[in-house]
């Protein structure tokens, strides 16, 4: 795709068309909005990156609204090139309430220099879309999740709540930030019960206050709760570490951390956060399955790589990413690393500590049940009851694990779906 040349950070124009490079670089390349780096988005100054990702995620959020109303005014559907650029400049207009003559004028101009031919249908068709908005937009069936997920909730939590979950990943989610210190003068927002610090959605994140100074981290409120099951010990072992939310909870906390992560790639950024926070951490790429400590650790946070579903709200772009093929491996891979870490032998955890296995996943089969047939091969461990403030009761099961869902929290602006469970090694 032909680069698209950005005019500066005040024009409508860069971002958009940053926003569709965006979009074009997951779907062609297979990886998500967080790991791809076009140069049309690259280029532009923070202001407008963080325009062009409000676009793209939002692009992605409601793009099955979208084709809703294309369909109705294509007579067959066109290259994915184009498909994307017709659906970005519905989805401003539809969703974030955009003027329909500059976002017409901004996507035929694009149309124009990544696929000339479709320049006067994409013209056409966005006028006849736009003649119909908002009310158009309001009577588009709400989307659904792709069938091998909404199969797997609804056997979990059937129909009603994988409904509910639907619902609130449709909505742009609020802004969360675990703190370093006290909040700094001029940030504004919300505390939770858990301690989250929340601001509307919608921020840059770079500008706002205390940022520079490292004085908090962006993390969901669910992900933050996993590693204050493990304040008070010592030493601690954050596998599967990056980007680093966990590792600086931990840091925070006052526990020597060791982030181990099998990408130097995404350890980079682990090493950015703490640079900025100035919070210490012993950084180590290497493989879980196969690195061996000098001594074992009082406790090990496991945050197992998964099909991240429970994310989707914060990463629409997932469920186009993921398959129940690739759903099969991660499940292996989670039990190898659960064994690898209950394993005496493999000198990770001392006898008598402790362990947080969790997943950003929705489904059991990477949480409950993982746990369930981990103890089962490991006789020697227990779970752990310990509540903390702020959670719920009946997030926590009686025998300790907490799941989270995008659906509570409602009247809060909701959170991610989190499994977490506590395990005790035996003495």
């Amino acid at each position: 795709m032909p680069d698209a040349q950005p005019s500066n950070a005040a024009s409508s124009h860069a971002p958009r068309a940053a926003a569709h490079a965006l979009v074009m670089a997951v779907v062609t390349e297979g990886r998500s909005l967080a790991e791809v780096q076009p140069r049309p988005y690259t280029a532009l100054p923070p202001e407008g990156q963080a325009r062009a990702m409000r676009l793209a995620v939002a692009g992605f959020r409601h793009h099955g609204r979208a084709d809703h109303l294309l369909r109705a005014a294509l007579r067959k559907t066109p290259p994915e090139i184009v498909h994307w650029a017709l659906r970005l400049a519905v989805v401003e207009m539809g969703a974030l309430d955009a003027p329909a003559h500059g976002v017409i004028n901004d996507s035929v101009g694009l149309l124009k220099r990544v696929a000339p031919k479709f320049a006067g249908l994409g013209n056409a068709v966005l006028r006849r879309v736009a003649e119909g908005l908002p009310d158009a937009w309001a009577a588009a069936p709400a989307p659904r999740l792709p069938g091998w997920l909404r199969g797997g909730l609804q056997n979990a939590y059937g129909t009603p709540a994988t409904m509910a979950i639907e619902a609130a990943q449709e909505i742009a989610p609020p802004l969360d930030l675990s703190l370093r210190a006290p909040c700094p003068d001029g940030l504004a927002g919300e505390t939770l019960p858990t301690g989250t610090l929340r601001l509307p959605a919608g921020q840059q994140v770079s500008a706002l206050p205390g940022y520079q100074d490292g004085a908090f981290w962006v993390q969901d409120a669910a992900s933050a709760l996993p590693a204050r099951w493990l304040a008070g010990h010592k030493r601690v072992l954050d596998l599967c570490a990056a980007p680093g939310g966990k590792t600086m909870q931990l840091a925070a906390q006052g526990a020597e951390v060791t982030a181990l992560d099998v990408s130097d790639m995404r350890l980079g950024r682990l090493r950015a956060n703490l640079a900025r926070t100035g919070l210490d951490a012993q950084v180590i790429c290497a493989d879980a399955l196969t690195w061996t400590p000098d001594q074992p650790f009082d406790a090990v946070l496991l945050d197992a790589p998964c099909s991240a579903t429970g994310t989707i709200r914060r990463h629409p772009e997932l469920p186009l990413l993921k398959t129940r093929d690739a759903l099969r491996d991660l499940r292996d891979l989670q039990a190898r690393l659960l064994d690898r870490v209950l394993d005496p032998a493999s000198g990770l955890v001392k006898p008598g500590g402790e362990v947080v296995y969790c997943t950003c996943s929705l489904l059991p089969s990477e949480g409950e049940e993982q746990v369930a047939r981990a103890l089962q091969r490991h006789p020697g461990t227990r779970l752990v009851q310990r509540p903390f403030a702020g959670v719920p009761p009946d997030w926590q099961s009686a025998d300790g694990p907490i799941r989270t869902r995008p659906d509570y929290w409602p009247q809060l602006g909701g959170l991610d779906g989190f499994y977490m469970a506590l395990l005790a090694i035996s003495a």
